[in-house]
């Protein structure tokens, strides 16, 4: 047995991993409609700008080249920058995993790598500010590992860091929480390896991650630091301690990192007193790259609500250090471990995929047309081209030349915006404060808003229905309900968008 694992292939057996999953992911990329935040991104990479209202740019930018500029926008090719960055991750991984111990730690990294909700799913398929951040975070983290964790300082020690840098500056053009980075590298040279203080790449790599805010700081001089203000908001803490949070936060790490990937990582640092499976400095500056970023949203978790894949890159170390244990205490080629981890993963896949296309799980059965289906997550990406369909299927010969629609709230105006008005030669305008619109602010600008008397379409639907009566009224002389659509899947109405129409606009 120890001959055949040392035989074996590790190189050729993670290329394979890595096409066969990317021929899995591609086909759920191809197959199921835009969630609520993919087509809000499609519609901040439709207008291009130097940041946005609740994100920095990397994410439109990475939609924009894989699609060639949106020459290419279906579903897949929105998608398809999430499809290669999360293969060209894996194939990091692995050679981070040879960097710290050899190529079968590599390998068995990339299995825990493929077999993550947050990678495989969220980052993996949909398209979403984590996919360029989490390039980024792992080529930052693979440069500062070479450059400060091996045991001396030569020239490609030296060019690593300037590199880590760079990284780090492109990450944060993805997410802001990737500035810790520097908190930990820093830490980890003040305590460690205090003569990276003295060379010059090491204030040169710092300078280097903030040239990156150039672009975001442009953007919120011109738009009154509406990006920062609003990042900056959801990060205060205040009042009492939530356990609800805490605990919804906890449980959404377990969850989107897999509960089998977090034990063994909890193991494995338990175990490395004992083991010591890597080199010392490896390993701590591994743990200077997990422990601070998942403990910061934790911390934040107690006080409001937070988002588990916040914190998800943290969890990108904590495979490579469950790597390199499960390398020194399995005998198999695919350890046990790594199939389970997997096996979880294709098993969620399989079953999200049933109930968003057929919904064979579960029912919402609300007896109120208009809270049918807001129990329904998956019902986000299911049933907006059904409601384009039936919406240009019905006949409305008096209102034909109205070319507008009204929407109240940024995420049903994406998905309409992609779904109905993308190809049809109508334009969308989002009419509420910024709190609602977000991004639309701009882009109804962009799109010369909504003038005196005119006429616009308002749909709602049930999932998450809003009420044009209570919206409207004060802006339209008249609304008149003019159809209900229903959304169908597995022969069951599942939702219903409402069809309304509103008369002459009044400036307020």
């Amino acid at each position: 047995m120890k001959q055949s694992i040392a035989n074996f292939n590790y190189t050729k057996a993670t290329l394979i991993v890595i096409l066969l999953s990317f021929i899995v992911r591609s086909f759920s990329a191809y197959h199921l409609e835009l969630g609520n935040d993919e087509v809000y991104y499609w519609l901040l990479a439709s207008n291009p700008a130097l940041s946005y209202f609740d994100h920095p740019p990397m994410f439109a930018w990475f939609i924009n080249i894989f699609s060639l500029g949106l020459t290419f926008d279906s579903e897949f090719f929105i998608r398809l920058s999430s499809l290669l960055t999360f293969s060209v991750n894996t194939w990091i991984i692995f050679s981070i995993g040879k960097e710290i111990k050899n190529k079968r730690t590599g390998f068995i990294a990339a299995l825990l790598y493929q077999s993550s909700i947050y990678t495989f799913v969220i980052t993996g398929i949909m398209i979403i500010p984590d996919t360029p951040l989490s390039l980024f975070w792992m080529l930052a983290m693979r440069s500062f590992l070479i450059a400060i964790a091996r045991d001396h300082i030569g020239k490609t020690e030296l060019r690593h860091m300037i590199l880590g840098g760079l990284f780090t500056g492109l990450a944060v053009l993805s997410k802001y929480q990737t500035l810790i980075i520097w908190f930990g590298v820093g830490s980890f040279i003040l305590l460690y390896r205090r003569e990276w203080l003295l060379k010059p790449q090491f204030y040169i790599a710092g300078f280097i991650t903030l040239l990156s805010f150039t672009p975001i700081l442009l953007w919120n001089t011109e738009n009154d630091w509406a990006n920062l203000n609003f990042q900056t908001g959801r990060l205060s803490f205040y009042g009492e301690i939530n356990p609800i949070y805490f605990m919804r936060e906890f449980l959404g790490q377990l969850v989107y990192n897999n509960p089998i990937n977090v034990a063994i990582a909890i193991i494995a640092i338990a175990s490395y007193r004992k083991q010591k499976f890597m080199k010392r400095y490896y390993w701590k500056t591994l743990l200077w790259f997990s422990i601070p970023l998942s403990a910061t949203f934790l911390f934040f978790s107690l006080f409001r609500p937070t988002l588990p894949h916040w914190s998800a890159p943290a969890y990108f170390a904590l495979m490579l250090i469950s790597a390199a244990w499960i390398e020194q205490n399995s005998r198999r080629i695919i350890p046990s471990v790594s199939i389970v981890a997997i096996l979880i993963i294709i098993v969620s896949l399989g079953t999200a995929r049933l109930q968003i296309n057929h919904g064979v799980f579960y029912g919402n059965q609300s007896k109120e047309a208009t809270t049918l289906g807001e129990d329904d997550v998956t019902l986000d990406l299911f049933g907006w081209s059904q409601i384009s369909e039936k919406f240009f299927k019905q006949s409305f010969p008096k209102h034909k030349e109205t070319k507008t629609i009204v929407a109240k709230k940024w995420y049903n105006a994406a998905h309409l915006d992609y779904y109905l008005a993308r190809n049809n030669d109508m334009k969308l305008i989002a009419l509420g404060d910024a709190n609602d619109i977000h991004e639309y602010l701009r882009i109804n600008k962009i799109r010369g808003g909504i003038s005196q008397g005119d006429n616009a379409w308002f749909i709602a639907v049930s999932r998450n229905y809003q009420d044009p009566y209570t919206h409207f009224s004060d802006s339209f002389q008249n609304i008149q309900a003019m159809d209900t659509l229903e959304i169908v899947r597995n022969n069951k109405v599942v939702e219903y968008a409402f069809v309304y129409y509103l008369e002459n606009y009044r400036l307020k």
